[in-house]
């Protein structure tokens, strides 16, 4: 029993040390590569794209667009809401997706 009464708050400190580095990443670095949206001609398409938040627009335009359009992406389906991004053109591979069916 004695020594139990010495273990147990050694056990619970270390226990607390090992739990403070089990979420170290999670509130300093937020994961920003995320479902998000772009208004294409016919509606609304989903695209998963990583928009670094800085304090500009996020935009994207794809690799196999002729014309090189450029998209302004949205965190949700509606126009008042625009992604933060750095202000660069992040270019993903495809083509332009095609509108979603709600």
């Amino acid at each position: 029993m004695k020594k139990l009464k010495m273990i147990l708050p050694m056990l619970a400190f270390v226990l607390a040390i090992g739990m403070s580095f089990a979420f170290v990443k999670t509130s300093a670095e937020k994961d920003y590569y995320a479902t998000k949206y772009i208004q294409v001609p016919g509606g609304w398409a989903t695209i998963t794209v990583d928009c670094d938040p800085k304090n500009d627009e996020c935009l994207v335009k794809f690799s196999n667009d002729p014309l090189e359009t450029e998209f302004r992406v949205y965190d949700l389906k509606n126009l008042e809401m625009p992604s933060i991004g750095n202000g660069e053109i992040i270019e993903l591979s495809g083509s332009i997706p095609t509108p979603d069916i709600d």
